[in-house]
């Protein structure tokens, strides 16, 4: 347990500059952004802007999330100044894989929704004082759907930490083109398979809206109903199935690394 937390506080030593000019960025575009909404409104007499923070807070936990995973895992496993220091570090592959998945995976979600919390709490007030517009202070949990947005955060985040173990360089731009091909790849395959079903079911020259339209009501409804139930089971695969099998790829890819570079 002493390793593991002395690996994150490595990281923390590592990355504690950029990490505050993030912080600094943040900052400032949500201060930026209130404040101009709040001129606007009080010089053209419009009403006041709801808060801008569920608004922003997607963009950054998802975006920054990815860059900052990928910095994490790619940097150290790839670039030579850090490679071996990191390799031959006097801890086990789980630990060092874990150390860095854990950051990126859990830590930064929580971390930037406390901080997005925090800064509100200072802004909202602040602004109050200079424009007497309404205060309206970050909460996560009456956004729409927020622990849905933490869990697709968990899954790309996941295709992410896959990608920036298996490309040496680029991994950020390699893994999004990669992610793009085998999305469109499956959207052909399944529409393709689809309309394989149709023809046979229908015959030639049958549209896949006219043999929906053609389908009985009762039967319509059983397939919906089907439908639902094999909707439950995709979002068990998608939000944790998949994600578990990529970030244990993702620990292999790195043992391979360890064995191979190590040198």
């Amino acid at each position: 347990m002493s390793r593991f937390i002395a690996l994150v506080k490595r990281e923390w030593i590592i990355g504690r500059r950029d990490l505050v000019i993030y912080a600094a960025v943040i900052i400032l575009v949500l201060l930026g952004n209130e404040t101009l909404q709040s001129i606007i409104a009080r010089y053209a007499g419009t009403p006041f802007p709801q808060e801008v923070y569920g608004t922003l807070f997607p963009p950054f936990l998802f975006v920054g999330g990815i860059i900052i995973t990928v910095a994490l895992f790619a940097d150290d496993l790839f670039k030579k100044e850090n490679q071996h220091t990191f390799l031959m570090l006097p801890a086990t592959n789980g630990e060092k894989f874990l150390s860095k998945s854990l950051l990126a995976m859990v830590a930064y979600p929580v971390v930037l929704t406390v901080f997005f919390v925090l800064s509100s709490l200072v802004i909202e007030p602040s602004l109050y004082l200079i424009f007497k517009n309404p205060a309206a202070i970050f909460n996560p949990f009456a956004m729409p759907a927020f622990f849905t947005l933490i869990a697709r955060y968990w899954v790309i985040n996941s295709i992410f930490v896959l990608g920036s173990t298996l490309f040496r360089k680029m991994a950020l731009v390699k893994t999004a083109l990669a992610f793009t091909i085998v999305v469109l790849l499956s959207v052909a395959i399944g529409f393709l398979f689809l309309r394989l079903f149709v023809t046979i079911r229908m015959g030639r020259g049958i549209g896949l809206f006219e043999a929906l339209a053609r389908v009985e009501r009762e039967r319509l409804d059983a397939m919906m109903g089907a439908i639902q139930t094999w909707k439950v089971a995709g979002q068990l695969l998608n939000y944790l199935i998949i994600p578990i099998v990529l970030q244990i790829t993702a620990y292999f890819r790195l043992t391979e690394v360890e064995a191979t570079d190590a040198v």
